[in-house]
């Protein structure tokens, strides 16, 4: 059973903390601003899981799930989707309390539904966010790719509505 784990093991890092993950893949502000978004996390006691390994990053994973299954974050430093760095909503249950911008900057981050890997059935479809319609979103309807500081406060805001 011991050889067979270590086999499993083998070439595989050890966890880290996201803090190095994004350390490592970021730089500039796209490094200060995942920081930032971190330690609201972890300020706002929304937990942060990769795998299930209690808020350390594995090394050979990119994503993790943001509180309890509020969302997902992925860090990965490619220039292509969905790098470097982007969140996504598993809800835009949202219930009052916003104002007009920041149910503009939810609209414009609404994640069209694109059938992922071929999916027939992906759980995406028509969501409303803060009264408008869509017709077609991911089943994670909301998307922030790389979110300048101003925002990653609209999606600060968001969040802290979902908890």
């Amino acid at each position: 059973m011991a050889k067979r784990l270590k086999h499993f093991f083998k070439g595989k890092q050890k966890p880290i903390s996201i803090e190095d993950k994004i350390n490592a893949a970021l730089s500039g502000d796209a490094q200060s601003n995942a920081l930032d978004f971190v330690a609201f996390l972890r300020a706002n006691r929304i937990s942060f899981n990769s795998n299930g390994n209690g808020g350390e990053w594995s090394g050979w994973d990119v994503g993790g799930t943001v509180g309890n299954s509020i969302g997902y974050i992925i860090v990965n430093g490619a220039e292509e989707f969905p790098g470097p760095w982007t969140i996504w909503f598993n809800s835009c249950d949202f219930f009052g309390g916003a104002d007009d911008e920041l149910k503009e900057a939810a609209w414009a981050h609404a994640s069209p539904c694109g059938k992922c890997k071929g999916w027939e059935n992906c759980g995406g479809g028509a969501r409303t966010i803060f009264g408008k319609e869509f017709d077609r979103l991911c089943h994670s309807p909301m998307i922030f790719m790389n979110p300048d500081a101003q925002t990653l406060e609209h999606a600060k805001k968001l969040l802290l509505m979902l908890k």
